[in-house]
Parts: structure tokens; sequence; C-alpha cells
């Protein structure tokens, strides 16, 4: 029961703060800030919480391919948000997360090389990711968005983590990732701020992935070792510290 008191209200706190980057800081800050492990970390931390440390620890090397998959789903929907609303925008970038995710899963990669995939895979997609056009982001907003959002992100988090024992540890893994916040981020920032806000705020998130990336894989050496309280905040720092470098080389 606690467990599931604590899925209802991180999740949502999670979806309003960074909502309210959004507007404090701009699209790309608030994509980048919404890149950190908001919504993965609690999942992984979920996951050891009702099957163990070691089903946390087997889920990682399917986390690599999770991370992949939304990569494509980032750029695919950054790419049909110029030509497309955002339901058809959304089914075909889902479908192509789908594809990215069977493909990369069928490969059974170790743990180091889909880290170094991951890592190329991030830069690729940045050198590559649709830029926005010249005409300004719209500022617009729906009533009641936040409550909206949160309501979504808590609904996905409730599925997912339900699945888990179903799943086992390497489709939970690869699901971990799976585009909750990047979905609620695109489809409001794509209806209320037009394409451009949309490219932005994703690109934002890809850049943030570095981090992201970097702060699961540690889990893999720092979970045997230390406590998941104390494994978490490391990866934190460094999650933190790679976004920093990340916002000042771009």
């Amino acid at each position: 029961m606690t467990i599931f008191l604590l899925k209802i209200t991180l999740m949502p706190s999670v979806i309003a703060l960074v909502t309210l980057a959004i507007r404090r800081w701009g699209n790309q800050i608030g994509g980048l800030i919404g890149s950190m492990p908001w919504i993965a970390g609690p999942i992984l931390i979920f996951f050891i919480l009702e099957q163990g440390k070691a089903f946390g620890i087997r889920a990682i090397p399917g986390i690599m391919t999770g991370i992949l998959a939304l990569l494509s789903f980032c750029f695919s929907y950054s790419t049909f948000s110029r030509k497309w609303s955002w339901l058809p925008t959304l089914l075909i970038s889902y479908g192509i997360y789908t594809l990215t995710a069977l493909f990369f899963n069928s490969l059974t990669l170790s743990l180091g090389v889909s880290y170094g995939v991951v890592m190329g895979s991030v830069l690729l997609t940045l050198r590559y990711f649709p830029k926005p056009g010249p005409e300004p982001i719209k500022a617009r907003r729906l009533p009641f968005d936040i409550p909206i959002r949160m309501l979504v992100a808590t609904l996905f988090t409730l599925l997912i983590t339900g699945l888990a024992g179903v799943l086992g540890p390497t489709w939970s893994g690869i699901l971990t990732p799976f585009p909750i916040l990047t979905s609620i981020l695109a489809i409001f920032s794509h209806t209320l701020q037009g394409s451009n806000g949309t490219i932005t705020t994703l690109r934002g998130l890809v850049l943030g992935l570095l981090g992201f990336t970097t702060f699961l894989a540690l889990q893999a050496f720092l979970l045997p070792v230390f406590s998941v309280a104390l494994a978490f905040a490391l990866a934190l720092v460094v999650n933190a510290l790679i976004n920093v470098l990340a916002v000042r080389v771009a």
C-alpha cells in the first residue's frame, strides 16, 4: 500500500514540477530537466522494492534498449510534427519506438556495448535533429492542463510497474524509459506551441539523455555494492554534472 501511495503521489508531482520548469526557463531547458530520471528512476526503484534488487539490475541492459527506442520516438515525433497534428504523429512515433525496441532487443548486446551505442546514437541524433522554423513559439495554455498531465503520467506508471512480474526484467527494462513524460511534453507542446515548441523541447530532452543514460548504466555497478539510496544519489550527481556540461557545450 505504501508503494502504491508513492506511485500516485511522486509521479504527478514530477510532471507538475517539469511543466512549471518549462514555463519558467523555456522549452529547451525544460526538456533537459525533463530528461533527468524523474520517471525511469522511480520506476526502477519500484521494480527493486516489488521484485528485488537482482531484478532491477537484470533490467538495466533492457533499459539501454529502451533509451534507443526513446531516441527514435523523439526524432520521429519532431520530424512528423511539422506536417501532422499530435494524434497521427504520436501513433507513428509509437510504432517507430516499438520497431526500434524489437530490433535492438533481438541483438542481445552486452551492457558496455549498449552504453556505447546509446551514447553514440544520442550524439548522432543531435547532429541531425530537426531545426525549428523561423516563426515564434506560441504561448498558449489549456485550462487544467497540469492535472491532466499528472493523471496520464500516473496511469502509465501504474501500468508499467504492474506488468513487471509478467514481462520479466528484460521487457520491464525496455519499458522503463517508455516515453511517458516525453509523450506528455510532446503532445502538450505540439498542441499549445506548435511544431517549433515540440522540436525545441524534445531536442533538450535528447541532449539530457547523455546524463540519463550514464545514470542508469551506473546502477549496474553501484547497486550490487551500495544501498539503493546511495547508488541513486551518486549516479544522480553524475547525471547532473553531465547535463551542466552538455548545456555549456551545446
